[in-house]
């Protein structure tokens, strides 16, 4: 599956710019790999980076930080604010064969591969198995559930777990979504030991919306079989 352009134009009209570090991120970071050490040979690899809110606090700690996301527009952007990294950043399809020779301890999924199909996401998964470094982690937040309330809300089907049409919500306009239950998270995930596996629901006084969501660490064993 190739980047939804809806994104890019989202980015363009100035929308899901987020700017601070996200929590998740940055605990599950430091509580479950070596970068809390500030060793300098620490490599990172956000995919579907977006504005890059998480890239001042990596950073912070080791300066081998990479990203991928398929809007050029926000690339673009990023390459002039982070232009230590500069080289580092690309423009492209992370579901697909990726422009680095780099081994990484840490690949960091927030909410992006959520965009596609299952099998776009276990294509993703498969590589980043094999471009982590034995004993490397990857870090995935916001892969939302079928007990949200818009899974069942969904204006249009592509597939059991995949729903798109939204025009209005906090899916309005980006394409689509993926939804998950725990028998499709262990099957995508067969490859790797699950350090945590967590499930999240919220919803706001008032209202009948409920959001839920996983949220995982993941590793790649440091002696494979």
């Amino acid at each position: 599956m190739s980047f939804c352009q809806n994104w890019d134009l989202l980015y363009r009209n100035s929308q899901h710019l987020s700017v601070w570090p996200w929590s998740e991120v940055v605990s599950g970071a430091l509580r479950n790999t070596r970068l809390r050490d500030g060793d300098p040979s620490f490599t990172i690899l956000e995919v579907g980076c977006g504005a890059g809110a998480n890239f001042p606090f990596f950073l912070s700690y080791c300066p081998n930080v990479y990203g991928i996301d398929g809007s050029d527009f926000i690339i673009g952007e990023l390459k002039n604010r982070f232009t230590d990294i500069a080289d580092n950043l690309h423009v492209g399809d992370f579901t697909q064969p990726w422009p680095f020779e780099t081994q990484f301890d840490l690949i960091v999924d927030r909410g992006a591969s959520v965009h596609n199909p299952a099998s776009s996401i276990q294509r993703y998964l498969d590589q980043a198995y094999d471009q982590l470094k034995p004993g490397g982690v990857i870090l995935i937040t916001d892969w939302f559930s079928t007990e949200h309330s818009d899974y069942a809300k969904a204006p249009e089907s592509v597939d059991q777990y995949t729903k798109t049409g939204y025009t209005w919500g906090p899916f309005a306009d980006v394409g689509n979504v993926n939804f998950f239950d725990a028998d499709l998270i262990h099957q995508l995930v067969s490859k790797f030991e699950i350090v945590s596996l967590s499930h999240s629901q919220s919803s706001e006084y008032g209202s009948d919306g409920v959001h839920a969501a996983w949220s995982m660490v993941l590793k790649k064993p440091a002696h494979e079989e």
